[in-house]
């Protein structure tokens, strides 16, 4: 029995409103609420198992424990499979809490007893649901390995407080990768994976204003494939898809870390290029633009080469970042006018 269950559970709730980081793994957000649980019940581990599909679960992946040391988590997840403890997926499924007070004889938790009760001297369980949407989604498991344990309805309860908290905090999380899926669409192109240009408009404001504020060099080039309407007219759109897709790996992979590519549409890319003077912003554009010349891509229609025409200009901080892109954009055009795979400084 737990003595002062008000004051554990109170405690309990209050660990569980404070906010999380949720975008790292399982253990690091759940960890808390798994110690609090070790330390309350006395018991030798708690851990964290979750079904691999809701609607048709065939494994228990281990993906939270007490045993492991920080966020540092095993080659391989532990997992369990239904088809070698039915007894025991058959008793979560029912939703209803595990107290094996002796887990070797409970006949929901012996199939466990040669494979992991006796070699890890666990001797009593408690285990209780975690739901998603009422249907059973995993399950916290609290191991005793100081004999047989009668569980008492307190301790029971405090149990499956630790589970509804830990379904809170995946809700949390489930919550967050569709903020993340949501961002991704509205600000990413799904053919190169670059930032589009509702994202370039939007950062494009923002770096503005912060190199204004820092009175800090600030330039950026726009390359256009050169003939790209005869390789999607010769050798079809797949082909010209591809040829866009590597054309966005040969970029990223040459361009700086701090330097942002975006496509504009078609065949078009902006780079931003921050804190960086336009004579800089003209060799990084060589540079890049000798990478693009050298590279074969390789399709199913055949070895493509590709060139691309290029316009530098420094951004005026004190203009919109329209009156930039008008400029860089009249030096692609002279590009293409002087004979196309050259770089062009906007005048």
């Amino acid at each position: 029995m737990l003595k002062n269950f008000s004051n554990v559970t109170q405690r309990l709730r209050r660990l569980s409103s404070q906010e999380l980081d949720v975008s790292g793994t399982f253990q690091s957000f759940l960890i808390d609420l798994l110690d609090e649980g070790k330390l309350t019940l006395d018991v030798t581990r708690v851990s964290v198992w979750l079904f691999d599909d809701l609607d048709k679960p065939s494994e228990l992946i281990n993906v939270a424990n007490t045993d492991w040391q920080g966020d540092e988590l095993p080659m391989q997840l532990p997992a369990l499979k239904y088809e070698n403890f039915p007894a025991y997926f058959s008793a979560i499924n029912s939703g209803q809490s595990i107290n094996a007070n002796d887990a070797a004889a409970d006949p929901r938790t012996s199939e466990f007893q040669e494979c992991y009760l006796t070699p890890n001297h666990i001797v009593t369980m408690l285990d209780t649901v975690i739901f998603k949407n009422g249907i059973p989604h995993g399950v916290v498991c609290c191991e005793g390995n100081n004999g047989v344990r009668t569980w008492h309805k307190d301790e029971i309860a405090f149990a499956e407080m630790i589970a509804d908290c830990c379904s809170r905090r995946l809700l949390v999380k489930e919550l967050w990768q569709l903020q993340q899926q949501l961002t991704d669409m509205a600000f990413k192109d799904p053919l190169t994976g670059l930032s589009n240009r509702r994202f370039l408009m939007d950062n494009a404001k923002r770096e503005i204003s912060r190199h204004a504020r820092f009175d800090h060099p600030f330039s950026m080039m726009m390359l256009d494939i050169d003939q790209f309407k005869n390789i999607n007219d010769n050798h079809g759109h797949e082909t010209g898809d591809l040829v866009l897709k590597s054309f966005a790996e040969i970029c990223v992979n040459t361009l700086r870390l701090e330097d942002c590519m975006c496509r504009l549409g078609g065949e078009e890319f902006i780079v931003l290029l921050p804190n960086t003077p336009v004579n800089s912003a003209m060799v990084i554009a060589e540079r890049l633009r000798r990478e693009i010349e050298l590279a074969v891509i390789s399709t199913p229609s055949g070895e493509i080469a590709i060139t691309s025409s290029f316009g530098v200009a420094e951004v005026n901080t004190n203009l919109p970042f329209g009156h930039s892109l008008k400029a860089v954009d009249h030096a692609v055009y002279q590009a293409k006018a002087a004979g196309r795979n050259c770089v062009i400084l906007a005048q």
